[in-house]
């Protein structure tokens, strides 16, 4: 018996610790206090904001294409010879200033056509003074014939009276006969011979003309074996040395104009409509094709810029004309603009010169439109943008756009000036959510500067959802450039 009991009490004594536990939790469990009920608070989510506003804009155009010189001069020479000197300078790459011999040609035989031409003059004018003492020689000499016929004439009238009463003979009346015949040749031989003079007169002065245009050319020609330089030039390409003979017609080098340097850019069609639409209303009078009265009318601002690396340079620049033809390709037209004096504004390090073949852009700025809605590229998300409202909270808004320019959109409708206009990213944006504004007026006043054509600002890329191409880069816009 007692060895049961012993052995019901090692049992009871190994459930214990698991009853004095079930017990503990059980305690435990009825002691346990309900989680605290707390009232629900919203959170303001931090943002970026700008106040839209109407302001004007200046609308600007940009294209691409080369700089060319605005003269070029092909050195032909209009002589054949052997070239005698050149100027140092003559290489590629010199410089030239107007006036300056660039090549000179061997004028000996050139001297000798002139000095025969001045020989021919001389014996044309020696001839017609002969002819004329000549002319005089025979109406003297006519004169004194005629009188001598007149007396053989009265002298033949008096045999004939004198053999009607048989005074004479026949043979004298036959001899008075024949010297009145005699004279009247002589007479007739004069005068043939003054009839003649006036058509060797005009041959003589023909031939004397002749000689002197012959004399000019020969001068001409003296004058064309030198070369000078028609305007300040940079030399391009040569192809002459000192000793080379040349042939009349043939290039030896050619140079680029440094007074102005022009580029052909290529804008699209669309775009250039702005600038067009900016000059509306101006009216236009008869004779508008004259390109002086399309500048006058248009009032384009145009700045021509390189960059090449860390390179950047920039030229103030003036609307020159439109191509005459739209690029069958591209459907672009030519704007050409034109650089003065671009040599003259070299800046060491800063500003190289405006060499042919350099890659540029080309912006257009035209006449400013009045109380436009804009706003950054960046707010604009698929056709619509985000809002905060007079209660604080997101409000998602359709927008239609009217045109881009740079990382900007000019709106057409959608919004109101006095609006409050997210421009930071909200991810998620959860329209009606509750915001805490954060204005950003540095954005706002960098906007309006580059609306008014103040600042410029760098080409964006547009997403293609936005519904207009950004700016391309260089080498697309180059691509897009090349014919």
């Amino acid at each position: 018996m007692s060895s049961q009991k012993e052995k019901k009490w090692k049992r009871l004594i190994l459930f214990l610790p698991v009853i004095l536990a079930v017990i503990a939790v059980a305690a435990m469990v009825r002691s346990r206090k309900g989680p605290e009920q707390r009232p629900a608070v919203e959170k303001a989510r931090p943002v970026r904001v700008i106040k839209t506003e109407m302001t004007d804009v200046v609308p600007r155009i940009s294209g691409y294409g080369y700089a060319e010189p605005g003269q070029v001069w092909q050195i032909v020479p209009q002589v054949s010879g052997r070239i005698l000197a050149v100027h140092p300078a003559f290489k590629k790459g010199g410089f030239i200033q107007k006036g300056e011999e660039v090549l000179k040609i061997d004028p000996a035989e050139y001297r000798l056509a002139a000095v025969q031409m001045e020989a021919g003059i001389e014996n044309n004018k020696a001839r017609l003074a002969e002819l004329k003492v000549k002319e005089k020689n025979l109406s003297v000499s006519l004169e004194i014939e005629r009188k001598s016929l007149g007396l053989k004439e009265k002298n033949l009238h008096r045999y004939r009276t004198a053999i009607a009463s048989n005074s004479i003979s026949r043979t004298q009346l036959d001899q008075a006969q024949i010297e009145y015949h005699n004279q009247s040749a002589r007479v007739q031989e004069l005068e043939n011979s003054l009839n003649l003079l006036p058509s060797t007169r005009k041959t003589l002065e023909a031939e004397l003309a002749l000689n002197r245009a012959k004399q000019e050319q020969a001068e001409l020609d003296l004058d064309y074996t030198v070369l000078p330089a028609p305007f300040h030039c940079r030399i391009t390409e040569t192809k002459a040395e000192i000793g080379q003979f040349v042939q009349k017609g043939q290039a030896v080098g050619s140079a680029d104009g440094t007074a102005t340097a022009e580029i052909a850019a290529q804008i699209p069609m669309e775009k250039m409509a702005r600038i067009v639409r900016s000059a509306k209303g101006s009216g236009v009078e008869p004779g508008f094709l004259n390109m002086e009265k399309v500048r006058e009318f248009f009032d384009l601002k145009v700045k021509v810029r390189v960059q090449s690396g860390s390179l950047r340079a920039e030229w103030d620049a003036d609307f020159a004309r439109t191509d005459a033809t739209i690029d069958p390709r591209t459907r672009t037209m030519g704007i050409i603009v034109v650089v003065d004096k671009p040599y003259e504004q070299i800046i060491m390090g800063e500003r190289p010169p405006l060499a042919r073949n350099m890659f540029c852009e080309v912006e257009i700025s035209g006449k400013p439109l009045a109380e436009k809605m804009v706003i950054p590229r960046s707010a604009l998300r698929d056709g619509h943008v985000f809002v905060m409202n007079a209660e604080k909270r997101l409000e998602r808004r359709a927008v239609i756009p009217d045109f881009y320019q740079d990382d900007y959109v000019v709106c057409k409708e959608g919004l109101k000036a006095g609006e409050w206009l997210l421009v930071s990213d909200l991810v998620p944006a959860i329209e009606g959510m509750l915001l805490e504004a954060v204005e950003d007026k540095s954005l706002a006043e960098e906007m309006r500067s580059r609306m008014n054509g103040e600042v410029r600002s760098e080409p964006v890329p547009i997403p293609g959802s936005h519904g207009e191409s950004g700016q391309k880069n260089p080498p697309e816009a180059e691509r897009e450039a090349r014919p």
